[in-house]
């Protein structure tokens, strides 16, 4: 079963994002150093204001599929995350928000 990652940035006052490095440099970064750990694909989504004209609590996020929990648990084990964790204030001033789940199966 499909395992992912959902990583949220904040949408704050104070937060400053490089959304441009995220998506040429961190990003691909993660695949390529993890993809020996069942990293498959991943997207970036930018948060705009809700139905209502609301600013959504969350600027910009992404998610990163893996083939499985076990791999994630390996790649979050390894000496690659420090460098990888490590390249946050690269792009950010903020600390993102880690979901970690399940993909649902959703055909019949």
């Amino acid at each position: 079963m499909t395992f992912t990652i959902t990583v949220l940035f904040p949408n704050e006052p104070d937060a400053k994002y490089n959304r441009d490095y995220y998506v040429s440099h961190h990003m691909p970064l993660i695949k390529e150093r993890w993809a020996k750990y069942g990293v498959q694909d991943w997207s970036v989504t930018d948060f705009g204001p809700g139905a209502d004209g609301a600013q959504p609590l969350y600027t910009f996020g992404s998610v990163v599929w893996w083939e499985s929990k076990e791999g994630v648990e390996k790649a979050f084990a390894s000496s690659e995350v420090a460098e990888i964790m490590s390249d946050v204030p690269n792009f950010s001033n903020k600390q993102p928000i880690f979901l970690f789940g399940s993909q649902v199966d959703t055909t019949n």
